[in-house]
């Protein structure tokens, strides 16, 4: 098993440029500590984020700061909203950053949290994302394989002599990557080998049949071992007990869960998962008894992530979340490190059921 962070970058408002050092010393850190990934999240503006929270709209330009910082660590989309913006000016950039990372980039596009908004502000259909996403992925592969110039006439997207450089790092095609519920899309996907990420309040039960499906497309595809690019994630700290984490973590979860509750996240939690989140103080005990916060000690974190692992049929990356203000800085990376240092080495070895 290979190890990752998940930059879920939400912090409680200060200065956006205090919220991204925060965040980049936390990929550094995990660049120093062996973690193979770093996915970044990209959270658009909302009403109930202004004035108390900062996010990251823009994740590719921390990417580039960052890999100025890292020698080794990838950097990931999570995930890129490709319905949102031209496909020309996605496959451009794109292409910048894989160049300034240095072939460490991974392009992860996806159609992001449902909600209407982010659509409508850039007078876009919400109804027609889906759509506009997969003509948005053709006319960004469009862009990145044809060296002469093209025209493209489609049903959201037109462009008339596109000429979009540079081309990718490595070739007509960079690494791919995406998290989806789309039958359609999730066979595109095991069938071209794109990695399949899964966000970390997903439980076992929705992402076995995902990643199931998906196996099945890349292995009619002749790509061995699929589940090996299933990608899953977690709230994970490490603390000398349960009850310590939870005392570290409950004033941040807690304000959390205050706006995630007026934006919906809870109602959708309980639709999808049939979990029920107390909008105070007593949120975090639910989140660790369902097992979407994996809290305590070394041990009991490990042997909760290989029952993860096991009920959802096996994944091959496993990332922990960051970017978020828990206790303090030096509580964070203590986590981070013991992370790497005592829970790590007793996964490592631990593959899918069908490489096994």
């Amino acid at each position: 098993m290979e190890f990752g962070i998940f930059s879920n970058g939400i912090r409680p408002h200060t200065s956006a440029a205090r919220t991204y050092e925060e965040d980049i010393h936390e990929i550094v850190l995990a660049d120093r500590l062996g973690f193979r990934d770093a996915y970044i999240s990209e959270h658009h503006g909302e009403r109930p984020y202004i004035n108390r929270i900062d996010t990251i709209p823009a994740p590719d330009l921390m990417m580039c700061k960052a890999a100025g910082l890292t020698s080794r660590i990838r950097f990931g989309a999570a995930v890129k909203l490709i319905h949102l913006h031209h496909p020309v000016d996605v496959a451009i950039q794109s292409a910048v950053t894989d160049h300034l990372t240095g072939g460490r980039y991974i392009f992860g596009f996806g159609s992001g949290f449902p909600l209407p908004l982010f659509s409508e502000e850039r007078g876009l259909s919400f109804e027609d994302r889906h759509d506009r996403l997969n003509e948005a992925l053709d006319f960004i592969l469009k862009c990145w394989a044809s060296d002469e110039p093209f025209d493209w006439d489609g049903e959201h997207w037109r462009g008339k002599g596109v000429i979009a450089l540079p081309k990718p790092f490595a070739g007509p095609q960079m690494p791919m990557a995406t998290a989806t519920d789309s039958e359609p899309m999730l066979r595109i996907a095991g069938a071209r080998g794109y990695t399949l990420i899964s966000a970390f309040l997903e439980s076992a039960g929705r992402l076995k049949p995902k990643a199931d499906l998906y196996a099945a497309a890349a292995r009619a595809a002749g790509i061995a071992d699929p589940r090996r690019n299933v990608t899953a994630s977690r709230i994970v700290y490490i603390a000398d007990s349960e009850k310590q984490a939870i005392e570290d973590l409950r004033p941040a979860v807690t304000h959390e869960i205050g706006f995630q509750a007026e934006r919906g996240f809870l109602k959708m939690l309980e639709k999808f998962y049939d979990l029920r989140v107390p909008n105070d103080e007593r949120g975090i005990e639910a989140l660790v008894e369902a097992e979407f916060y994996l809290l305590g000690d070394p041990d009991s974190v490990a042997e909760k992530i290989r029952r993860f692992h096991d009920e959802s049929g096996g994944f091959g990356t496993f990332l922990i979340v960051t970017g978020k203000d828990w206790a303090t800085r030096a509580h964070r990376e203590r986590s981070m490190r013991r992370f790497m240092e005592e829970v790590a080495p007793q996964l490592r070895d631990v593959v899918p059921a069908e490489a096994a």
